[in-house]
């Protein structure tokens, strides 16, 4: 071969290099691309189909004179009423509370290494989830049967409808809320304490500072609807006169005979109380959620900082 087909051939088994002229880049871009979504047809008929229905079903009730509408609207905000929803609100948080305390005590006697300590925490839990809350009211209620006087007073006295309620109330949730809360310590890798203990941490103090704030991500969100579940199970305490929401309707039906209607009011109170949690709840989780890879804030970070990002290249401005 000649020495020009020699160096044709070398040529060619080379990759070649695109060398940018000037005046060659591209034009920069203000905005991001963003991809058009289609119009999703069976989500718009399955909605207007699900609005269809409901708004018939809201039709067929509005008309119904077994209702009793104007009943309802007259009991809605009356003072036995509301006083009832202060009781429910009252026996919710305070059982809330007591529950998460009794809860994390049990949550750290279960993962301790004492073993004793851990057999008497999961035996709590067995018991405590097990028995059924109702019965866990009336349990209570009826204390007085096995212990007639208790600190030289007598139990009955002692122990109300709403004392009984929320013993038995703070006491099931508990059981409940150990598990959460253990669920949320060990889903923190044991590392993590281990590296505390490394810089001089005791144990205790690694458990406080390192691990719970991490675990709290992940108790939060079941605590919410716990804390959900806990507004409608303060209605159990009606059967021991509790002085709730429900019992207040049950002792106003009782004298009118209007029960539909009273009824109606409670289940209207019970959608407004729990909706009002679970909008706490949303924020609640946005709090401490905010700084996490994948969160809505810090998606919005990410994309406001590779819009804004721009570095100069061959004399023109390239987005990041």
């Amino acid at each position: 071969m000649s020495d020009i087909t020699h160096s044709l051939l070398a040529a060619s088994s080379e990759p070649t290099h695109y060398v940018r002229q000037t005046g060659d880049e591209p034009l920069a871009q203000d905005s991001p691309i963003r991809a058009k979504r289609r119009l999703q047809y069976g989500q718009i008929v399955t909605g207007l189909v699900a609005v269809a229905l409901l708004a018939l079903f809201v039709q067929s009730q509005a008309q119904n004179s077994n209702m009793e509408w104007a009943i309802t609207w007259q009991y809605m905000f009356n003072p036995v009423v509301l006083q009832g929803v202060g009781v429910t609100i009252q026996l919710a948080v305070l059982a809330m509370l007591i529950s998460i305390v009794l809860a994390f005590v049990i949550a750290l006697m279960i993962q301790s290494n004492n073993r004793v300590a851990s057999v008497i925490g999961r035996s709590y839990v067995w018991f405590f989830r097990g028995v059924p809350m109702l019965v866990q009211v009336l349990l209570w209620f009826n204390l007085a049967v096995l212990f007639p006087v208790i600190l030289g007073q007598e139990t009955n006295s002692l122990i109300s409808g709403f004392t009984a309620g929320l013993i038995a109330l703070s006491l099931a949730e508990s059981g409940y809320m150990a598990e959460i809360i253990r669920g949320g310590i060990i889903s923190v890798p044991p590392g993590q304490t281990d590296a505390g203990v490394s810089i001089g941490l005791t144990r205790n103090q690694a458990l406080a500072r390192i691990v719970l704030p991490q675990s709290i991500r992940v108790i939060i969100p079941p605590t919410g609807n716990q804390f959900i579940g806990m507004l409608k199970a303060t209605s159990l305490v009606s059967v021991i006169g509790g002085s709730d929401l429900l019992t207040r309707v049950q002792l106003i039906y009782g004298q009118n005979f209007k029960i539909l209607p009273l009824l109606i009011v409670a289940v209207l109170w019970y959608l407004i109380l729990v909706t009002i949690a679970g909008i706490g709840q949303h924020f609640l989780e946005r709090r401490f959620n905010a700084s996490q890879p994948g969160s809505r804030k810090a998606r919005k970070n990410a994309g406001a900082k590779a819009t804004t990002t721009r570095t100069i290249n061959g004399g023109a401005l390239w987005h990041k």
